[in-house]
């Protein structure tokens, strides 16, 4: 039987102060509506997990994680989270800035220019830089949780979303949701070490954002396949094709140095790699 659309909440009031006026979107795991502040006049994202997997301790572990750890780090780069509670049913919410603009999956569908695709994805490294100083790794990073917002002058402001499967540095020991030997994360942008459920740290966000710039930079992925484990078997065991040659057969040209901070991002071995996100952002800046 397929999957029935959750029924609309548009139009309840949540937890007697956030009304919730459209849905922006939903999946397995729960639903995101725009809500409106009922006192302060303030717009609002308000993310509810599902009543059905309210009884998932390891889905409500992941819920009240992504909303501690993008809370802890107070970054501009970071989506704020600005409130978090429980329901009298028991399902439980956060509450988030309301963002406008588009994730970075639907923005290079068009060739970005090199300024504003750098700009990007220096932000992006500021972000993730910040997290890494709190002893939070993402491990998640994707296009998709790019969220690239209007700043002031009208310059881009990339907003890092979903650290769900975040791991925090030193609380191991009191959850599972980091064990070593558990594959968590998108395929197309996971770390070897990552790949082989390996004990992480913030280089495995350093090969993403590689990943990441690549994709953007030559307009396609280094690595695809027909399967999960398929795709996770080349970023084991293949080298991705030169970024110099995947961009120039897509008629794109990178600039000088780029190329270089790409395949350095995106070494198997981690000690090959960038060993920070700040030497990474440093790197890029340059260019």
């Amino acid at each position: 039987m397929p999957e029935m659309a959750s029924p609309s909440l548009v139009g309840q009031v949540l937890d007697g102060r956030y009304r919730l006026t459209s849905k922006l979107g939903e999946g397995g795991m729960g639903e995101v509506y725009a809500a409106e502040h009922l006192h302060i006049d303030k717009r609002y994202a308000v993310k509810l997990l599902r009543q059905e997997i309210v009884s998932n301790k390891e889905a409500v572990g992941r819920f009240r994680q992504e909303a501690r750890s993008a809370s802890s780090i107070g970054h501009a780069n970071i989506i704020a989270i600005e409130d978090f509670g429980e329901l009298s049913d028991g399902r439980i919410y956060m509450c988030m800035e309301f963002l406008q603009g588009a994730p970075l999956n639907d923005i290079i569908k068009q060739q970005l220019p090199i300024d504003r695709a750098l700009n990007i994805l220096i932000q992006t490294g500021h972000g993730l830089a910040a997290a890494h100083a709190k002893g939070i790794v993402h491990r998640d990073m994707k296009p998709e949780n790019i969220y690239v917002t209007v700043g002031p002058n009208n310059g881009d402001v990339p907003k890092l979303l979903d650290f769900g499967i975040a791991k925090v540095a030193g609380n191991d020991g009191q959850n599972n949701l980091t064990r070593t030997g558990t594959i968590f994360g998108t395929p197309y942008y996971m770390a070897p070490e990552q790949a082989l459920g390996q004990q992480v740290d913030g280089r495995v966000d350093i090969y993403a954002l590689g990943v990441i710039a690549y994709e953007v930079f030559s307009g396609s992925l280094p690595f695809q396949g027909e399967s999960f484990m398929g795709i996770l078997t080349q970023h084991i065991t293949h080298d991705p094709e030169p970024v110099v040659q995947r961009a120039a057969a897509a008629g794109r040209v990178l600039p000088p140095g780029l190329p270089e901070i790409i395949s350095r991002c995106m070494q198997k071995d981690p000690a090959r790699r960038f060993q920070t996100m700040d030497e990474l952002v440093a790197a890029l800046v340059e260019v």
